[in-house]
């Protein structure tokens, strides 16, 4: 699993919302013209790639790139280092 990063966040929106510049205050739906179901599959992702579930009134205060930043970086602290598989 990844370390969660903010240049990573900042990618991985860029590549779901098709945008080129992703900055870490830009609002997904007003600046980088994305739709809700667009969010829904960002958060998708992250959730896949980091292996977290986020809470419907977690991922309502997710506007921005550091917001979900912010989230997943929290979540995956929570659950501690990971074990090796024996």
């Amino acid at each position: 699993m990844s370390e969660v990063t903010l240049e990573e966040i900042k990618r991985l929106v860029g590549l779901q919302l098709g945008a080129r510049n992703v900055g870490e205050q830009d609002r997904f739906l007003e600046d980088l013209s994305a739709e809700s179901a667009d969010v829904a599959n960002l958060i998708t992702s992250v959730e896949e790639k980091y292996k977290i579930t986020l809470k419907e009134s977690e991922i309502a205060k997710v506007f921005t790139p550091r917001d979900l930043f912010e989230l997943v970086k929290d979540r995956t602290s929570l659950r501690g280092p990971a074990r090796l598989a024996e």
